[in-house]
């Protein structure tokens, strides 16, 4: 458990480049660690109604697919995207929507945050 006390799956700093088998650790953790890695898009998660926090920071981070993580993940209050490389206010412009309960989003060291 981390220390807000969630069930936390750590995947930091393991090199990983692609989101893929997430269903393999069922729907068990309550937040994601993904810190770290060479992520491009955050996608392809299954059905995971219990996460409610992804940390993706430090990653290379250009997308997200949207259509995907609303479906899959409805119940996400906090999402780290901190130091990626999103550039476009179209990537982040339907976040709210995707993430009805979303309490905190940090978008620092990303491009988009000059614009």
């Amino acid at each position: 458990t981390n220390p807000l006390n969630e069930r936390e799956l750590i995947l930091a700093n393991l090199g990983i480049a692609a989101i893929e088998n997430m269903g393999a650790a069922r729907d068990d953790f309550d937040c994601y660690d993904l810190s770290n890695n060479r992520i491009l898009v955050l996608e392809n998660f299954p059905k995971l109604p219990r996460l409610s926090s992804i940390l993706a920071s430090s990653n290379r981070i250009e997308s997200l697919d949207v259509r995907n993580l609303s479906k899959n993940l409805p119940n996400i209050r906090y999402l780290n995207l901190s130091h990626n490389n999103i550039s476009s206010l179209v990537e982040i412009a339907n976040i709210g929507k995707a993430f009805p309960k979303l309490e905190f989003l940090d978008l620092t060291d990303n491009p988009v945050t000059s614009k």
